[in-house]
């Protein structure tokens, strides 16, 4: 029997990997945004680069599934996080050819494996954590300060990619190896016997899936938190394509800028974390609320012209989103049982971030056919109507 003292150390362990991915994924994310609108001036094509690390997603509940039974999910996790940083190496070797067209397949496949490979990791974390912190009261507030831990991590990451990218692409790409392959050595100290599921062992792959969808569809409200999550998502799923066309077109800046509208948004995140740090059971309209607010703040965005003040309301949309998130998996977390926590977080993954794909190239067009400012009109409007559905559904179950 594992002790107390040894799902403490676990959950460190956990935190730490989690928070070097924060790291390199910020570096990775910062990096593919701008090289792709640097070598394509399109603002779909930069959409898709984005998106692309989201289409994994969509089978994400596949892969929570094939965690669930695996036999072993520390292997699992080694492997995928190996893994994530080899494919880096193709770009890196594209990049030195100078071929343009080769260099944008490479960052697209680079994306699409990132995701896939991170979704992998990401189901044994959650399973992880839901061992290591058993106390349904104290998951909230654990979550809230690893948060704040991970976003830190995440604002590190947007501050070397600023620098890494003034300074050399090459430096940036050799940086991103080092950093993927690092999240891989919390994960082998952290100490945890994994077998076979009970669940997986009676049931076939065809009758796990429909028993957890019947058990989801018994609990309207992770219906919801499905849902409010999956917008929340979508939302930010066009922050970067957005951000990116503000700061090269719009205003003229250099990368730097862009990382600190990422290093706001992250203090953001990190503060509305803060706020929802509390022990206890979350108030699921708060996530409903706090998607508003988003909404809010791109109808303010709109009317500024200066960068310096667009960053109040980013910072508003951070902790919004800092808000919303610690609700929505604090909630979810503890109405789901262990045995299919992988399941269902990568069915919640599907629904709520899959679509992001499309959220980039759909930006992208709308910036497209209606200009820069007017797109943060289709953004408030959109998310207005959609948060406020959410928020009277909320209600009602």
């Amino acid at each position: 029997m594992v002790n107390f003292e040894t799902d403490v150390k676990n959950y460190l362990g956990v935190a730490t990997s989690i928070a070097l991915s924060r790291v390199s994924i910020s570096i990775f994310y910062i990096s593919i945004l701008w090289m792709t609108f640097i070598l394509t001036h399109s603002t779909i094509l930069t959409g898709f680069a984005d998106g692309l690390v989201t289409i994994p997603l969509i089978l994400s509940f596949v892969v929570g599934n094939i965690v669930d039974k695996s036999v072993n999910k520390k292997r699992v996790a080694i492997v995928a996080s190996i893994v994530r940083g080899l494919f880096v190496v193709p770009l890196a070797v594209s990049y030195y050819t100078s071929n343009k067209e080769f260099i944008v397949i490479s960052i697209m496949v680079l994306s699409f494996s990132v995701g896939l490979t991170s979704d992998f990791v990401n189901s044994v974390r959650a399973i992880w954590i839901k061992r290591f912190l058993k106390d349904k009261n104290k998951v909230k507030r654990y979550r809230a300060y690893s948060n704040i831990f991970y976003n830190i991590a995440e604002g590190t990451g947007y501050v070397l990619s600023g620098i890494l990218i003034v300074d050399g692409v090459s430096l940036t790409l050799l940086t991103l190896i080092f950093a993927f392959e690092l999240t891989t050595i919390p994960i082998i100290f952290i100490k945890t016997k994994d077998e076979s599921n009970k669940f997986s062992e009676v049931y076939t792959a065809k009758q796990d899936m429909s028993s957890v969808f019947r058990k989801v569809k018994k609990t309207p409200i992770v219906i919801a938190l499905f849902a409010e999550g999956f917008l929340l998502n979508f939302v930010y799923g066009t922050f970067g394509v957005i951000s990116t066309f503000m700061v090269i077109k719009f205003f003229d800046l250099s990368a730097l800028y862009l990382s600190l509208i990422f290093i706001v948004i992250t203090i953001g995140i990190s503060f509305g974390s803060f706020l929802e740090r509390g022990e206890g059971t979350a108030r699921f309209e708060r996530a409903g609320i706090s998607i508003f607010v988003i909404a809010l703040m791109f109808l303010a965005i709109r009317f500024l012209q200066n960068f310096f003040l667009i960053l109040l309301p980013i910072f508003i949309i951070g902790t919004s989103i800092g808000v919303g998130e610690i609700v929505i998996f604090s909630s979810i977390q503890n109405n789901v049982e262990e045995e299919i926590t992988g399941t269902v977080q990568g069915a919640f993954n599907s629904l709520s971030t899959g679509v992001t794909f499309i959220s980039g190239p759909i930006i992208g067009g709308v910036i497209s056919l209606v200009g820069y400012l007017n797109s943060y009109f289709i953004l408030f409007i959109s998310t207005a109507i959609l948060s406020s559905f959410l928020l009277l559904f909320t209600r009602v179950v």
